[in-house]
């Protein structure tokens, strides 16, 4: 049995005991069995808020899990990066495979997760939360990344630079968290796989979005050696030091899997717990126009989140945008009944479920959208993305742009 302290950072920088996370040991099946209890600190704090507002509300008893394989509600999962996190957390503590289960890699993740959540086996709050490293450290992260990416070889103290900022990251590229002049920034890397330049077109793919009215993450491009690397500034982290609270919409929508639901269901998420879901259902409209005009077929469910802040639960800017480099078929979430890149009629259906309800007004956020993308080479090209690379996304961009019309 695994039993878990779990705290929460607020965002004013004050961390709070929130409960208590018992997850029995795996039954013949494997499956795991867990439960939370709210802590009555936590329940009495002015400022506590449901750690899930769909699953989890703010009061005494026991909440069950949902979720066997895991053992832990999705809202603490959330806490724990994807493949390229999980990797380095599993090398750096030499964890088996009987160790790497949900409730023992938070465990060892510790206070070191993206979100407000911080997780520990004593009846003490984990060392302080680091931000990352400094950013001084990009040209010697980008070897290692590169080294681990390889063969996940080396001697502990030779990537010991790398546990420390790579543990925290979500995804399945290559990507460490550092610190500058007292901001957090998530720098992503190449990786050996790519066959296009993803860095700069990450870049160039969010800073189009950003011209088309999508509220989108801080980015920027950082020279690194012979190399470039993004860096896109943290939401979670508040300017007084704190956190925001981070769940996914895989979790709010109590899915098993990122390939099994649509916008629409994002739409009612954003509707039943915004405090704005009048303007967080605009963004997620806009950025949703966006995706089918762009081509960003990997918009699964693990890529769009809620932020509980100051204000309480607002949807979080837009990342990990790109064109469809795999060349898919598919987006991940249907648009209207289809998973297939939509028409124009298709987006202007859409429209009423996000609170647009006047058709001509949903015609004005496709047109504005299409003539912002229309322009997608100059900007691709001031930016550095290669040519080579444009011309292998302009059949799907420039499809979908006559696909959409006018």
């Amino acid at each position: 049995m695994i039993r878990l302290h779990v705290f929460v950072t607020l965002p004013g920088g004050e961390s709070v005991p929130a409960g208590d996370l018992v997850v029995a040991d795996p039954d013949d099946r494997g499956a795991l069995t867990g439960q939370f209890r709210y802590s009555g600190e936590f329940l009495g704090h002015p400022e506590a808020f449901p750690l899930d507002p769909l699953r989890l509300p703010l009061a005494e008893g026991i909440f069950d899990a949902n979720r066997p394989q895991a053992g832990v509600h999705g809202a603490f999962e959330d806490s724990l990066p994807d493949d390229w996190g999980r990797r380095i957390l599993v090398r750096r503590y030499r964890l088996g495979r009987t160790e790497q289960r949900v409730p023992n890699l938070l465990r060892v993740l510790g206070a070191k997760g993206l979100g407000a959540l911080s997780f520990s086996d004593a009846d003490v709050l984990p060392s302080v939360r680091p931000q990352g490293v400094a950013s001084r450290h990009l040209v010697d992260l980008l070897r290692l990344a590169e080294t681990f990416e390889r063969s996940e070889a080396g001697a502990d103290e030779e990537l010991a630079l790398l546990f420390q900022a790579g543990s925290s990251p979500g995804g399945a590229r290559p990507k460490v968290v550092v610190e500058e002049s007292g901001q957090a920034w998530l720098a992503k890397f190449p990786s050996v796989r790519d066959r296009v330049d993803v860095v700069r077109l990450e870049a160039a793919t969010m800073a189009l979005a950003g011209r088309a009215g999508v509220d989108v993450a801080p980015t920027r491009l950082e020279p690194c050696g012979i190399r470039d690397i993004l860096l896109v500034e943290r939401f979670d982290v508040t300017p007084a030091g704190g956190r925001n609270h981070v769940v996914s919409m895989q979790t709010l929508l109590g899915a098993d899997g990122h390939y099994s639901s649509s916008y629409r269901d994002l739409a009612e998420v954003v509707r039943r717990i915004s405090a704005a879901p009048g303007a967080d259902l605009l963004k997620l409209y806009r950025q949703m126009l966006f995706h089918a005009v762009i081509g960003n077929t990997d918009d699964h469910l693990k890529n769009f989140c809620m932020l509980h802040g100051a204000t309480g639960w607002r949807l979080s800017p837009a990342f990990d945008i790109l064109p469809n480099i795999g060349g898919n078929r598919e987006h991940v979430l249907r648009m209207g009944n289809d998973y297939l890149a939509p028409g124009r009629a298709v987006l202007l259906a859409e429209a009423k479920f996000f609170g647009v309800k006047r058709t001509a007004r949903a015609a004005e956020l496709i047109d504005e959208t299409m003539e912002v993308v229309r322009g997608w080479r100059t900007l691709f090209a001031e930016i550095g993305v290669p040519d080579a690379d444009c011309q292998v996304l302009a059949p799907d961009i420039e499809g979908r742009l006559a696909r959409i019309g006018g």
